[in-house]
Order: C-alpha cells, then structure tokens, then sequence
C-alpha cells in the first residue's frame, strides 16, 4: 500500500472516531447524562469543547468527506446551541426597588491579599460581601485591613485550624444569622437576612458546595447542591459563592430550575471563566466558570463584572441588582 493512502486512511479513522467522540459529549451535555467523576469535570469544559468539536468537521472537509463533514457539524451545533446564548443578555423583571452590589470570592484557603479585598470593596461600592474559605486568620486580616468600616455588619463561620471550611457575610446593612438557609454539609454555608432598606428582606447564603475533584468526592458535591434552598417566594433570596460547578453541570441547572436565574447568564457575561486550578493538569487547563451570584426571578440584574484575583485561584464576581419595590 502506497504510503500517502496509507496516511489518508490513518487520517481518515481519526476524524471518524474524533466525530463520535464529538457526538457522545453533545449528547451527553443535551441530556445531562454525565455520571461519572471524569465526566463531572469534562463537562465543566463545554465552551471550550465547542470550539473543539469544530475540528472534526473542517478535518473531513480537507480530506473531500463531504457527508462525514456535514455529518460531524451536529455535535458543534447542538453544543453552540446550548453555550452561545450566555453571551447575550436576557430581559429582566421590573423591579423599583434599592440597587444591591453583590461582590462574591473564594479567598483559597484563606490566603487572598485582605488589603486588595477591601480595596476593591471600596472601589466598586459593595454592599455585601461573600467569602468562601474563610479562616480565622483571614478574619483578622480582613479586620486589620478596614473591612469593617465599609461593611459593619458579619456573620462568619469558621472554625480554628481549618483553614478551607468557612464562609462569611460581611454587609453594609444590618444582618442577622438565618440558620433557614443553612443544612449540614462539607463546608460552613452561612446563612444571613439583610435588612435593605425600601424592600422586603433579603435572604442570603454564602455558598460552597464540595468539589468533585475525585470519584469519592461526588457523592457529597451532590448532595449539597441538592439541599440548597429554593427561592421562597416571600423573602428576595440570593444564593452568592464558590459552587464548584458551571452552568454545564446538570446539577447546577437544577438549582437554577428551583426559581432562581445566575446573575451573569442574566446580562450576557456566563462564558467567563473564573477558576484555574494551580497544579497538575488542572493548572494547563483554561478558566471554568464556578463563582455564580443566584437571584431569584423578580430581582432585575443590571450589570456583573470580574476583578482580578487578589492571591486566589479564583477571580471576584460582581453582582449589581436591582431589587423588587417593598
């Protein structure tokens, strides 16, 4: 057999497994099948496998497979389908209610740049505040660094020699602990109730869900996202943190479906990632976007914006909403 057909026939067989490949993942993230850990992190990567599914396609094209390009153009277009419109911005509610500037940041084990925090607190006018792997060092430092005089108000969970484990609110108007929101899980989720002034009370947890970086993991990712709260209908409720999962996740539409809308999605800015992993193969792999802000279906979302990350493997997401009128 002549070299060059034998290279052809090669080529030719990679395409074609390359567009089943393809295919499996559309139908997978279509039907939200991924059940397995590897799938759970694969999924996390759809924007990106969109792109990626085109490449079967124009392979085919170059080889004259006119059928089997045409034929490997379903799974970039059902995949296209499902991620384009995150980058357009939907219709809101009309809510007359107060402004509410939402800031939400994983701290990576407490070690996030306190003064950075608060410096970025100040600059973009946040009203509250949610972190997630909160310690009771990055507590003080936030202290130190003048947290408290732009936002006064705190509820923090953390416990002594776990640096990973805890959350906190910090606000500009009173709060007061609402253990409602809060269940047993493998992170503290701080529950709070804001009292914003010309609207109903806010409701609000700072959320962290587990990770399922490993098959064991799964499990209790899971289970908390399943125990998240439902929009009540009464209170406004906002769900704001690190919730170890995107907007690909089956899991996560799920929450969305209990009544709430992610604030990004909202304005057309969803296919920001805002997570790099810092070693291993994870630290190869681009951006995934884990950091939502949660608003429930009557709170109007008028912009969101990311900062950059102050000693974190995560980047700050900024939230400004527009509440229901009291």
């Amino acid at each position: 057999m002549p070299q060059k057909t034998l290279v052809r026939r090669i080529a030719l067989a990679l395409v074609i497994t390359a567009t089943v490949a393809a295919a499996l993942f559309a139908l997978m993230r279509l039907t939200g099948l991924e059940r397995t850990w590897p799938l759970r992190t694969l999924v996390a990567y759809t924007p990106y496998l969109t792109l990626l599914a085109l490449v079967p396609p124009i392979a085919a094209a170059v080889l004259r497979k006119w059928r089997l390009a045409l034929a490997g153009l379903i799974a970039p277009l059902v995949l296209a389908s499902l991620v384009v419109p995150r980058a357009f911005p939907d219709s809101q509610p009309e809510a007359t209610g107060p402004r509410l500037t939402v800031m939400t940041l994983n701290l990576w084990i407490g070690q996030a740049d306190a003064g950075k925090v608060v410096e970025m607190v100040g600059e973009r006018g946040v009203d509250v505040l949610s972190v997630q792997e909160l310690s009771v060092e990055a507590v003080a430092r936030l202290d130190a660094a003048g947290i408290g005089a732009l936002l006064p108000y705190r509820e923090v969970r953390v416990t002594p020699g776990v640096e990973s484990e805890g959350t906190g609110v910090y606000s500009r108007y009173p709060l007061a602990r609402n253990t409602v929101l809060e269940f047993p899980a493998t992170f503290a989720m701080t529950g709070v109730t804001i009292t914003v002034p010309g609207t109903a009370p806010v409701e609000l947890l700072a959320a962290h869900p587990a990770a399922p970086w490993a098959a064991t993991e799964l499990r209790r990712w899971l289970k908390d996202l399943e125990s998240l709260p439902s929009a009540s209908g009464g209170s406004t409720r906002i769900i704001a943190g690190d919730f170890n999962a995107t907007l690909d996740h089956a899991a996560l539409r799920e929450v969305l479906d209990r009544g709430f809308n992610d604030a990004a999605d909202e304005v057309g800015m969803a296919l920001r990632g805002t997570w790099k992993g810092r070693s291993g193969l994870l630290a190869l792999a681009p951006r995934v976007a884990l950091d939502h802000v949660f608003v429930d279906e009557r709170v109007a979302v008028e912009s969101v914006d990311f900062g950059d990350p102050p000693g974190t493997d995560h980047l700050p997401v900024f939230a400004v909403l527009r509440l229901p009128g009291q």
